[in-house]
């Protein structure tokens, strides 16, 4: 189980540092601390959507990823249990940064669609 954790534990770390504050990084930049809320919220620049969307994606595949690792590692086998949670994590990582990037891009040229399934 402590393969499967510090992989969890991990994941968790790069999700804090990498998505969230990324996102608090855009709004910041594009002065969204001066600004209310009516007049970003249906309009946001696409930098700031794009990071959102990431950290919103990352949150709806979050309890999929911890249930499943966990269960697998107890009732299966820990070993593997911790290999597929590292991989699932460094996917997810290609996932972010490649859509993050894909500012000013159509969706289809982006490279989004090599990390997801359609």
């Amino acid at each position: 189980l402590a393969p499967t954790i510090i992989v969890i534990c991990l994941f968790l770390v790069s999700y804090s540092v990498l998505d969230v504050m990324n996102v608090g990084i855009e709004k910041n930049r594009h002065g969204f601390a001066s600004k209310t809320y009516l007049s970003i919220a249906s309009n946001p620049p696409e930098e700031v959507y794009l990071a959102q969307r990431v950290q919103t994606n990352q949150v709806e595949q979050l309890s999929g990823f911890l249930v499943g690792s966990i269960c697998f590692t107890i009732l299966v086998n820990g070993k593997v249990g911790a290999l597929l949670s590292l991989v699932w994590a460094v996917l997810r990582r290609i996932y972010a940064s490649t859509y993050r990037a894909s500012v000013g891009q159509p969706i289809i040229k982006s490279g989004i669609t090599k990390c997801t399934i359609p």
